[in-house]
């Protein structure tokens, strides 16, 4: 009997059939416990015993793929395959495949969500008024503003396409240029100096790679106007957290709005500012989303094992 682990933890929770096909298969399954993101260490001890693997966003190095004596399969549940090895699986003769469902569009309303919160500060109010507390504190438009996009890929298109009404003027740096839809939507092309000094509203939509991690330091933090927002839905590692804490403390940028951290589940000191809205790795969990990517993870996973 083979054996299967899902990592991500909601798995098939807004619908059984996921589940209802890999027991058609009359596979053992063994389901994350944790309610987490696993670590390294947690991945490392355990990966061995399993011949196919649904993953989530935690880390499939060389380290921890040395131990998978059994693994086959590796089926992402999402398009992002950047915490994968994919070198060292394909030496060691494990198939990766990811979703072709995008949660782009779940990703970007998410983003969006996170600059009206911000700017209106729609968080904050809530939180006075269970409080007890009736402060009304000023807030700014978003239309008409500057958004810079970093990252124009899939997710980064979707949210231009989405924030149509908004009348922003739209920057993005990306080192792949779509020049066809950057002149059908009106975005312009520029360096990331650029794009930081010059937008209101900075979001992030970057794969994790060399080049990518810890980009957002604290020297490029300190090109952002003071009055300007930033958003991460894509990877915590890309920012330099400790960095963006004393940016914010010191009301360097207006505010921030985060999804993702260099480690979740995240309790750092980010959360004691009431300038950063912080979310818990929700990017993706539109529930309708989900299940068809749950759905396609699940029948990649059964093709990859009945193609060995």
């Amino acid at each position: 009997m083979k054996k299967i682990f899902i990592t991500p933890t909601t798995f098939s929770q807004f619908s059984t059939t996921p589940l209802k096909l890999l027991e058609e298969k009359q596979y053992d399954v063994v389901l994350n416990d944790k309610g987490r993101k696993l670590n390294e260490n947690e991945i490392a001890e355990t990966v061995s015993a399993f011949d196919g693997i649904l993953a989530g966003t935690e880390v499939y190095d060389k380290r921890i793929l040395d131990k998978a004596v059994k693994l086959r399969v590796i089926s992402r549940l999402g398009v992002g395959l950047d915490n994968i090895d994919l070198e060292t699986a394909k030496k060691l003769g494990i198939t990766i495949s990811k979703t072709k469902t995008t949660p782009a569009p779940a990703v970007v309303e998410l983003s969006l969500n996170l600059m009206l919160d911000i700017a209106r500060k729609i968080t904050n109010h809530n939180n006075d008024v269970k409080n007890g507390v009736w402060n009304k504190q000023m807030g700014s438009l978003l239309q008409g503003k500057t958004l810079g996009i970093i990252g124009l890929g899939t997710i980064g298109k979707s949210l231009v396409k989405l924030v149509k009404g908004f009348n922003f003027r739209i920057l993005s740096f990306d080192l792949f240029h779509d020049e066809k839809f950057a002149k059908e939507h009106k975005v312009n092309y520029c360096d990331i100096d650029t794009l930081l000094t010059q937008s209101d509203i900075v979001s992030i939509h970057l794969n994790l790679t060399a080049e990518t991690k810890g980009m957002m330091n604290k020297e490029r933090l300190y090109k952002m106007k003071p009055e300007s927002i930033l958003i991460n839905t894509s990877r915590g590692e890309i920012i330099d957290e400790n960095a963006l804490y004393d940016v914010l403390k010191s009301n360097q940028i207006s505010g921030a709005g985060l999804d993702v951290f260099e480690k979740e589940p995240y309790s750092g000191p980010l959360t004691e500012l009431n300038n950063v809205v912080l979310t818990p790795h929700i990017g993706a969990y539109a529930k309708e989303l989900r299940i068809q990517m749950e759905i396609e993870a699940v029948e990649n996973l059964i093709r990859g094992l009945n193609e060995e």
